[in-house]
This record gives structure tokens, sequence and C-alpha cells, in this order.
């Protein structure tokens, strides 16, 4: 049962990826979807026991995805002019994230490499051990809405 539990997810889930990257699915093309996303979710099962990870995320982490869209269009203009005008911009800043358990700092970080990095702006480079923050490099100055919804 458990192995059904950590698979089946991972095989939806990358099926499901398959399928909306085609522009007019068919039955074939399904069908492949389905049969290649097989060994690839046991592959991630296999992955997920070793390196003993335990995520524990939290549904309400599904808002970050509002605030990429605007973050992302607002971001691509700034992020142009910033590069064209000082090539060396950007620098190094540490993000802090609320104290939780090991757990859901580990996808916390893991959900908000993801969603950042996903902007022009700003990229996660790294999550130190045993700290409650994450290492992101800023292209841009001044306040973030995305960074904002992570911190909370």
């Amino acid at each position: 049962m458990r192995m059904t539990s950590e698979v089946l997810p991972w095989w939806l889930g990358l099926t499901g990826l398959w399928v909306l990257t085609l522009s007019t699915p068919s039955l074939p093309e399904i069908v492949a979807a389905a049969v290649a996303a097989v060994p690839c979710a046991f592959a991630a099962r296999a992955a997920h026991r070793a390196v003993g990870g335990a995520w524990r995320p939290r549904a309400r982490w599904v808002r970050w995805l509002f605030a990429v869209p605007w973050t992302a269009v607002r971001e691509t203009g700034r992020a142009l002019v910033e590069v064209v005008r000082h090539p060396r911009a950007g620098r190094f800043d540490s993000l802090d994230v609320p104290d939780e358990p090991d757990a859901v700092h580990a996808a916390r970080a893991a959900c908000a490499a993801v969603v950042v990095s996903s902007t022009p702006g700003t990229m996660v480079v790294a999550t130190p051990p045993g700290d409650h923050a994450l290492v992101v490099h800023r292209l841009l100055e001044g306040d973030s809405r995305l960074l904002d919804e992570v911190r909370r």
C-alpha cells in the first residue's frame, strides 16, 4: 500500500505534465504519456528514499503561484533594463522564512525555489542546512510580492 501511495501521485503528475505540453492531445499520445510516466514514477520514489526526504508541504503555499504571472511580467522589463545598464548587476541576499519543523522547512525551501526562480528578478541559490533562510540572488532592488508571500 505504501508503494502505491507514493508511486501513484508521481505517475498522475508526470502523465498530466506530459499531456499539458501537447497542443492537441490524442489517445496514442496520452497512452505514451501514461506508459513513459511509469518508470519515472518509480525512479522518483527511489530518489525520495535515497535522500531520506520527508516533506510536509502546506496547501496554503498554492497561493504563491498567483503572484508569479504578475511578478514575472513586471520583472522582465525591469531586469532587461538593469542588465543593459549594469551588466554585473545583482547581489546575494538571505531570505528569512518562518521557523518550522525540518520537514515543513524542507518542503517550503523546495517549493520556494521553484516559484521564486520562475521569475527573472530572483533565483534561489542555496538552502543552508539547519538555517531557516534561503540564499537568493536578486537582480532587482526593491520589494517583491512573491518574496513577501514566501516569507509568510
